[in-house]
């Protein structure tokens, strides 16, 4: 029978791209908040009591961190960086130790954002410890050596077609998007079938990839939407550009994209 592990015993090690050591030189006295949640998609159907159950995306927890406060201000520049429009994502792992320091499991977080900053209660009555905390975000939570097996994530292309639809043309006005949309509004009507898509991008050269998308804004040439599988041939036929986390000097460093195309799924 195997014994449970002691939470008495961890190490907390945040790297920043690029950084040699971790921050804070990992001297965090409480970790809370580490969870994955899976939503359900419930649903009945006609005629039948029961209620069905559809899996829904993964969620993450918020990880809060605890730390008695030194000369070491490594969390307020790391923030200080994301209030500048300069964030810096950071892979976290969480150490759990024996008694004699070796490592017994690591929990990994995965492109990592501080979301709240909070600095220490100072209270003149006690000599306590003064203590500051760290929440942050991520976008994964793996226990390291049990990762899932990922196939390579297929990435969404609006390519340029000619002006019969027939072949693809231009590859170097393509566009592989950043993030795939996380969904995909097909109407079909008289006439022919309408694509509604929303595009997002992030970066320091967001305006740049916003161009590349504009090129097939009307009045633009015919471009297929493919997908895995998945094609759509047509035109665009609106695009609306939103444009938000400004860094600054006024430069957006996000952009959503809501496409409209009119044409045929074609597979």
């Amino acid at each position: 029978m195997s014994e449970p592990f002691t939470g008495l015993n961890f190490r907390v090690e945040i790297m920043l791209p690029g950084a040699a050591e971790p921050l804070c030189e990992a001297a965090f006295a409480e970790c809370d908040g580490m969870e994955m949640r899976f939503d359900v998609i419930r649903f009945r159907e006609g005629g039948d009591s029961t209620t069905h159950l559809a899996p829904g995306p993964a969620s993450f927890g918020e990880v809060t961190l605890r730390r008695g406060m030194t000369t070491s201000f490594d969390l307020w520049d790391w923030c200080g960086a994301a209030l500048q429009g300069q964030p810096q994502r950071a892979d976290v792992r969480v150490v759990m130790l024996s008694e004699d320091g070796e490592e017994r499991a690591v929990f990994r977080l995965w492109r990592c954002l501080p979301v709240r900053l909070k600095a220490p209660r100072l209270d003149a009555m006690h000599a306590a410890v003064a203590i500051e905390e760290l929440q942050i975000a991520c976008e994964a939570l793996t226990l390291e050596g049990s990762e899932p097996k990922r196939p390579p994530l297929q990435k969404a292309e609006l390519r340029e077609l000619d002006e019969k639809l027939q072949k693809e043309v231009n590859k170097e006005r393509w566009v592989v998007l950043q993030l795939n949309p996380p969904e995909l509004r097909v109407a079909h009507a008289e006439g022919g079938a309408r694509l509604d898509l929303d595009v997002w991008l992030e970066g320091e050269s967001v305006r740049e990839s916003t161009a590349r998308v504009a090129h097939f804004a009307p009045p633009g040439p015919p471009v297929r939407f493919a997908w895995g599988k998945f094609r759509f041939d047509g035109r665009v036929e609106a695009m609306e550009e939103t444009l938000d986390g400004f860094a600054p000097d006024g430069r957006p460093l996000r952009a959503r994209l809501a496409l409209v195309l009119r044409g045929s799924v074609t597979a």
